[in-house]
């Protein structure tokens, strides 16, 4: 399903077109590839992988049309990164207890310019807006359980922000000082403890959103579980 909502200046929604996605791409690179080098830079300037091709991208959009902000996600039953690059991270390199309801949140990424201006206590908070997008789509495509690798001061925001994800195998050190871990989020669990303690929040995150019909994504052959 293809999903949107609009809040204030900016559009959240699901792409469908090869533009925004080569600008998502774009902006992958510039936070992956130049500004944290966990991905070599590539010649043409777009972080894209064999992943792409059976994912869902959300990127938010800035009334210009500019892209601020993109997350992709990848429902089971197809591969998760967890499950390959990132099996280190599972306890005792142990297989993801997969299930049907489960997705995985991969290359969540702000533009650095939005970033510094939050920082600096003014701008959008577009990760928020990211997430609700996450919540948006979690409800449409019957998830309940979302898995993703974050390091660990991104860990603790997600906490302060109301998200109860649980590590899985601890934070290991990935390489340069990073400390990552893989998390799981369990959205029921989500909605129970947000209502108790900021019912405005889960409020604000259960705001309808629209949801269209979306052309059938073409999975290529093989790559389904």
């Amino acid at each position: 399903m293809g999903l949107w909502f609009q809040e204030e200046r900016y559009l959240v929604k699901v792409i469908e077109s090869a533009e925004e996605m080569e600008e998502a791409f774009a902006l992958r690179h510039e936070v992956f590839c130049d500004e944290l080098n966990w991905v070599p830079p590539l010649p043409d300037g777009k972080e894209r992988d064999r992943y792409d091709r059976f994912a869902d991208t959300i990127g938010v959009f800035d009334d210009d049309g500019t892209i601020v902000g993109n997350v992709r996600l990848i429902a089971s039953p197809d591969p998760f990164m967890v499950e390959k690059e990132f099996a280190c991270l599972l306890p005792d390199k142990t297989e993801l207890l997969k299930t049907a309801d489960m997705a995985e949140v991969t290359r969540l990424c702000v533009q650095p310019d939005i970033r510094r201006n939050r920082k600096e206590g003014g701008g959008p908070n577009v990760s928020l807006l990211l997430y609700r997008g996450i919540y948006q789509w979690s409800l449409a495509h019957n998830i309940r359980h979302l898995t993703m690798v974050v390091e660990k001061n991104n860990y603790r925001l997600l906490r302060l922000t109301s998200f109860p994800v649980k590590v899985l195998g601890g934070f290991k050190d990935m390489g340069e000082g990073v400390m990552a871990g893989a998390l799981l989020l369990d959205l029921r669990n989500f909605e129970k403890e947000t209502e108790r303690k900021k019912p405005d929040f889960i409020s604000w995150m259960s705001l309808p959103a629209y949801h269209a019909p979306a052309q059938v994504r073409r999975r290529e052959p093989g790559l389904t579980r």
